[in-house]
């Protein structure tokens, strides 16, 4: 019997108070079955009752990816790592309409592997003295999320944590080209995400494997070595129309980001001179030619275009979560995609590698930072944001940099004449005395000797075993006003205070390139 069907008789397979997973980032999700399946709902009223097992949260803010599924009685139970870009679920979640367990994005991708294995959880460091440790909350984003997904392990006297396999009904893949028996490749995507271990962990639950596919071919003539879910593991597949299957959610298509073309010009626009761009910079400054750097969501998205920029990219190997190794990555509704990355790895790989401390520099932002050095970008002032693969990226990573705005909120701030003008500040702290959720622990960074850097458009400190030490500050702020009266606890302000340079706040290019330490080095 053929596995080609209809997007309608395919989500046939989908029962009432299934499992569901399915693949999507940042970049795109099968939107084709979602939209299939939102419609069954809103029509029939079934299937209902789901639980949503989501590795990535994808979604562009006004309704695609996993919010097809915001609607009450369509949903039962969500465990994901992200809500930034999927706003109707995460009301959903604060209104306690669905229960809701956050899980780290790694966390999910590796817990795939044991549960097609059928070991019994994922046991790991990650998540240890945050809101995922049972001792804290558990993973649990509301009153009405009662379950245990998580527990607190002791091996050889040191603790980890056991996340318990999840029993999968069915998942929903996005691939490229698929033959009529379901072996399918993906050389039209930006990324494999976790689609092999999310096909073996359901296939091997007992579950069904629904492929998205752009086009099928004839049984046989696929390169074996390209094939990324082999057919056996498949029960159907469906050919989308072209407006629901774009590689991201802003290009249908872009050769540069599958890897089959390397383009002299990735397209990347000269970044305003606004804060973004000097904290951007001042980022810079910290990373090493030759190194491993990831880079997070938030403002250090915009580090690999000033690398670009400044065409230092070259010269060290950039990263970000979902697999992409070197090249530049993307960022908005383009992030976790690279272009002319040097390789595509799959996505719970990669959380390997930084789970292992594989990664030489962790950027990434925060919310809210305490006094101990927790850090919140997970949780904020009824808004549900997520975790994401903050828990994998930064815990062993062997230099951490923060990267933000001082403060949140409305403000007018200017960059000109090589100095910053506040002239009106932000009504909302984020140098907090306490994290209105710990998404990363103070206490575990200094326990791993860990060097952290928090850099701001207006100051940098260093957190240290004695505090937070402010020792830059930038020109045109005063320490008193635009610092200390800004924050809930005091720094320890050092002896060696500096201005940050006033090269960052001038609107021309810095010329890294010819500097050290990136003047003549070469990766290649």
């Amino acid at each position: 019997m053929s596995k080609i069907m209809s997007a309608e008789d395919a989500i046939k397979l989908v029962e009432d108070g299934y499992t569901i997973t399915g693949t999507g980032f940042s970049f795109i999700a099968p939107e084709e079955l979602f939209i299939a399946l939102e419609n069954s709902f809103l029509n029939t009223r079934h299937p209902r009752d789901l639980t949503l097992l989501i590795p990535g949260g994808a979604g562009d803010l006004r309704g695609a990816g996993f919010d097809h599924f915001a609607h009450e009685g369509f949903i039962r139970k969500v465990i994901a790592p992200y809500f930034n870009l999927t706003p109707a679920l995460g009301r959903m979640v604060l209104e306690e309409k669905v229960e809701c367990y956050m899980l780290p994005s790694g966390v999910i991708c590796q817990l795939l592997r044991d549960i097609g294995a059928k070991r019994p959880g994922l046991i790991t460091h990650v998540g240890l003295k945050t809101f995922v440790d049972p001792r804290l909350e558990g993973g649990k984003l509301n009153s009405i999320s009662k379950e245990d997904y998580i527990e607190l392990i002791e091996i050889d006297g040191k603790e980890w944590l056991r996340y318990k396999p999840i029993h999968i009904d069915v998942a929903i893949l996005k691939v490229t080209t698929a033959d009529e028996f379901g072996n399918a490749t993906m050389e039209k995507e930006a990324g494999f995400l976790v689609t092999l271990p999310m096909a073996i962990a359901t296939h091997n639950c007992g579950g069904k494997v629904i492929e998205q596919v752009e086009r099928v071919t004839v049984t046989g003539t696929l390169n074996p070595q390209h094939v990324q879910v082999p057919g056996s593991l498949v029960d159907a597949i469906v050919i989308a129309r072209p407006e629901h299957h774009w590689m991201t959610w802003r290009e249908q298509y872009n050769p540069a980001r599958s890897g089959e073309v390397r383009v002299a010009d990735i397209g990347l626009p000269v970044v305003p001179m606004r804060l973004e761009k000097v904290v951007a910079r001042r980022v810079l400054y910290e990373l090493e030619a030759g190194k491993v750097v990831n880079l997070g969501a938030g403002m250090s998205e915009f580090i690999s275009s000033l690398a670009w920029e400044e065409k230092i990219f070259d010269k060290m190997i950039l990263t970000v979560e979902a697999g992409m190794i070197g090249g530049v990555p993307g960022y908005g509704l383009q992030f976790n995609t690279a272009s002319n990355p040097y390789a595509i790895i799959d996505q719970s790989f990669q959380m390997d590698l930084y789970d292992g401390g594989g990664n030489d520099i962790s950027c990434v932002g925060f919310a809210q930072i305490d006094k101990k050095g927790n850090v919140n970008v997970s949780k904020l002032e009824g808004r549900i944001l997520g975790v994401g693969g903050f828990l994998n990226v930064c815990p062993k990573a062997k230099k951490r940099v923060h990267c933000g705005a001082f403060t949140a909120g409305k403000s007018e701030i200017k960059v000109k004449d090589g100095k910053l003008e506040i002239i009106k500040d932000g009504n909302i702290t984020k140098f907090v005395d306490k994290v209105e959720q710990i998404t990363l622990s103070g206490e575990c960074a200094l326990e791993e000797g860990q060097p952290t850097i928090i850099i701001t458009e207006r100051c940098v400190f260093d957190f240290t075993k004695d505090g937070f030490i402010l020792k830059e500050i930038a020109p045109g702020v005063d320490i008193k006003e635009h610092i200390l009266e800004k924050m809930e606890f005091k720094p320890i302000i050092s002896d060696d205070l500096k201005y940050m340079s006033e090269e960052l706040f001038k609107d021309a290019l810095l010329n890294l390139r010819d500097r050290e330490p990136w003047k003549g080095y070469s990766l290649y």
